[in-house]
């Protein structure tokens, strides 16, 4: 066996990882028998190993390594035991062949790991079975993973959770790595990835081959970075559709969402015969307040108001703002009885709802009106309905229920 020359013992130096390669190693042990045994790495670093043997080992003596399941092979020189493992005793070798060369492992001098950390974009290297070896810090900033939780395993672990634009899983159907391992073509894919919080975020991805000096695949690149086009797209498309559908003092659903909701409700009654009520809230005297104490206190008492309806009804039912100071509240599985019991409560809870104003408390009362729908119902019918059960409410004093 060739002894290992000054110029690699130069070059050996870099930070260690800890990845587990299953290995053949065989030579002569200390008892002089001749061994071949099968191990798996602790830690690799560019030139060297750390793995244990059931048997004993001389330092600076010589041993052949080969990765189970492939050809090569690189001769090591036994550096010192390590300590012991349940494996047996542990051993660090330094080695002729780069691990980047043998097993197609990627590591960065300290000068290229601040590189790569300075760019915007995030990197990362995988080697040939797709072990993730290089993870930079813009990768961090945009998945929200540490170097630490992603370095060591492999990309199809799912741990990124890729999706193309369709929705589609693309770790294990589709990887661009893996093409690009697979025949050496560089990649560009609009994708989405997980966040470590769980949110999607919109990534353009570059693949590209990683070869050794002779120009074979040992791994792969995936350069990506925030899509902020899409980003900024699909910002867009909330605000508008919060716009359409929201309304924008108490964040409730409007009066155009209300109206889609009641007509779903009444074909699902004509075609399935499930019951829903329907509340009309009317707060009285609200036009008094807006004169007396200002538009700034009628918008709280609204909000107020909108908050207590909201925490008042159960996860099914919907709320919304109707208009002005009216209300609307669509309840599935609700009979006229449990109906008119539940708006004599929320009656109670929006008269005992109120702001501060200087040193007293502002609060309003409502009048309601309740139905139920039937199977002659339409939209307007229906609407017009529980509008005249709520103006029978007013018409009596207000702070009232009044049911049909």
């Amino acid at each position: 066996m060739e002894t290992l020359t000054s110029a690699t013992a130069g070059r050996r130096r870099s930070d260690r990882v800890s990845i587990a390669f299953p290995l053949e190693i065989a030579g002569i042990d200390s008892t002089g028998a001749s061994f071949s045994e099968r191990t798996k790495t602790t830690t690799v670093s560019r030139y060297g190993c750390c793995f244990p043997l059931p048997r004993k080992l001389r330092p600076d003596q010589k041993i052949l390594l080969r990765r189970m399941g492939f050809d090569e092979t690189s001769i090591g020189r036994v550096v010192a035991s390590m300590g012991s493992s349940d494996d047996g005793a542990l051993y660090g070798v330094e080695m002729r062949e780069s691990c980047e060369e043998l097993w197609g492992i990627r590591f960065c001098s300290s000068f290229y790991e601040k590189l790569l950390d300075t760019m915007h974009d995030g990197v990362y290297i995988v080697n040939r079975d797709r072990k993730i070896t290089f993870w930079n810090q813009s990768a961090q900033e945009v998945s929200g993973y540490t170097a630490g939780e992603v370095v060591g395993r492999n990309c199809f672990d799912n741990l990124l959770g890729h999706v193309d634009e369709s929705g589609q899983p693309m770790c294990t159907t589709g990887c661009p790595l893996s093409q690009v391992i697979a025949d050496g073509q560089q990649r560009r894919i609009e994708a989405y990835l997980r966040h470590s919080s769980g949110h999607r975020v919109p990534v353009s991805i570059r693949a590209l081959p990683l070869r050794n000096r002779e120009g074979r695949i040992v791994g792969a690149v995936e350069v990506f970075s925030r899509n902020l086009d899409r980003e900024q797209t699909e910002r867009r498309w909330k605000d508008l559709e919060k716009l359409a559908f929201r309304d924008s003092l108490t964040g409730l659903p409007n009066r155009r969402i209300m109206e889609m909701k009641v007509e779903h409700a009444l074909q699902e009654h004509r075609r399935l015969g499930r019951f829903y009520g329907l509340l009309g809230f009317d707060l009285d005297r609200f036009k008094q307040v807006n004169d007396v104490h200002g538009h700034a206190v009628g918008d709280a008492l609204l909000k107020a108001v909108a908050q207590t309806l909201a925490n008042r009804l159960r996860p099914p039912d919907i709320v919304g703002r109707w208009g002005g100071e009216e209300f609307l509240v669509l309840m599935p599985e609700m009979n006229p009885t449990e109906l008119g019991d539940l708006a004599e409560r929320c009656r109670l809870l929006i008269a005992h709802s109120s702001v501060a104003v200087d040193t007293e408390r502002i609060a309003v009362t409502a009048s309601i009106g309740a139905t139920v729908l039937n199977h002659t119902d339409d939209l307007e019918s229906v609407i017009r309905r529980v509008d005249e059960l709520m103006y029978q409410s007013k018409r009596g004093g207000g702070d009232r229920t009044t049911a049909g």
